[in-house]
Protein backbone atom coordinates (compact mmCIF):
# COMPACT_ATOMS: atom_id res chain seq x y z
CA UNK A 1 0.00 0.00 0.00
CA UNK A 2 1.21 3.48 -0.82
CA UNK A 3 2.20 5.82 2.01
CA UNK A 4 -0.40 8.35 0.88
CA UNK A 5 -3.29 5.87 1.08
CA UNK A 6 -3.74 5.86 4.86
CA UNK A 7 -4.20 9.59 5.36
CA UNK A 8 -6.59 9.97 2.41
CA UNK A 9 -8.71 7.01 3.56
CA UNK A 10 -8.65 8.52 7.04
CA UNK A 11 -9.98 11.80 5.65
CA UNK A 12 -12.86 9.99 3.98
CA UNK A 13 -13.58 7.95 7.10
CA UNK A 14 -13.61 11.06 9.29
CA UNK A 15 -16.02 12.80 6.90
CA UNK A 16 -18.42 9.84 6.79
CA UNK A 17 -18.17 9.24 10.55
CA UNK A 18 -18.91 12.89 11.32
CA UNK A 19 -21.94 12.96 9.03
CA UNK A 20 -23.44 9.56 9.88
CA UNK A 21 -22.55 8.88 13.51
CA UNK A 22 -22.20 12.36 14.98
CA UNK A 23 -24.76 14.30 12.92
CA UNK A 24 -27.23 11.43 12.36
CA UNK A 25 -27.33 11.54 8.55
CA UNK A 26 -28.29 8.49 6.52
CA UNK A 27 -25.32 6.38 5.35
CA UNK A 28 -26.73 6.35 1.80
CA UNK A 29 -26.19 10.10 1.57
CA UNK A 30 -22.43 9.62 1.91
CA UNK A 31 -21.91 7.47 -1.19
CA UNK A 32 -20.31 10.36 -3.12
CA UNK A 33 -17.79 10.87 -0.33
CA UNK A 34 -16.87 7.18 -0.34
CA UNK A 35 -16.44 7.02 -4.12
CA UNK A 36 -14.49 10.29 -4.17
CA UNK A 37 -12.20 9.06 -1.42
CA UNK A 38 -11.44 5.84 -3.29
CA UNK A 39 -10.72 7.76 -6.51
CA UNK A 40 -8.49 10.20 -4.63
CA UNK A 41 -6.61 7.32 -2.97
CA UNK A 42 -5.96 5.74 -6.35
CA UNK A 43 -4.88 9.04 -7.85
CA UNK A 44 -2.51 9.76 -5.00
CA UNK A 45 -1.05 6.25 -5.25
CA UNK A 46 -0.34 6.90 -8.92
CA UNK A 47 1.14 10.31 -8.14
CA UNK A 48 3.30 8.71 -5.46
CA UNK A 49 4.99 6.53 -8.09
CA UNK A 50 6.58 9.62 -9.61
CA UNK A 51 6.51 12.18 -6.82
CA UNK A 52 6.46 10.36 -3.46
CA UNK A 53 7.06 13.35 -1.18
CA UNK A 54 4.44 15.47 -2.93
CA UNK A 55 1.78 12.76 -2.76
CA UNK A 56 2.34 12.02 0.93
CA UNK A 57 2.40 15.72 1.86
CA UNK A 58 -0.78 16.30 -0.13
CA UNK A 59 -2.58 13.39 1.53
CA UNK A 60 -1.69 14.62 5.03
CA UNK A 61 -2.76 18.15 4.06
CA UNK A 62 -6.12 16.81 2.87
CA UNK A 63 -6.61 15.00 6.19
CA UNK A 64 -5.79 18.15 8.17
CA UNK A 65 -8.11 20.30 6.07
CA UNK A 66 -10.88 17.71 6.40
CA UNK A 67 -10.63 17.95 10.18
CA UNK A 68 -10.74 21.75 10.23
CA UNK A 69 -13.03 22.83 7.37
CA UNK A 70 -16.69 22.09 6.68
CA UNK A 71 -17.08 19.86 3.63
CA UNK A 72 -20.85 20.35 3.70
CA UNK A 73 -22.21 23.77 4.73
CA UNK A 74 -24.97 22.13 6.76
CA UNK A 75 -22.60 19.84 8.67
CA UNK A 76 -20.11 21.16 11.23
CA UNK A 77 -16.48 20.19 10.74
CA UNK A 78 -15.23 17.30 12.89
CA UNK A 79 -13.37 19.74 15.15
CA UNK A 80 -16.56 21.81 15.57
CA UNK A 81 -18.53 18.65 16.33
CA UNK A 82 -15.96 17.63 18.95
CA UNK A 83 -16.04 21.10 20.46
CA UNK A 84 -19.86 21.02 20.69
CA UNK A 85 -19.70 17.58 22.31
CA UNK A 86 -17.02 18.72 24.75
CA UNK A 87 -19.03 21.83 25.75
CA UNK A 88 -22.16 19.74 26.36
CA UNK A 89 -20.39 17.59 28.98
Amino acid sequence: MAASTGPILGAGAVTVFNAVIVQGRLPQTQSKVIVGTLIAAGGLALLEAGFPTTAVTLSWTILLVTLLVRTDPATPSPIESFQQWLNSK
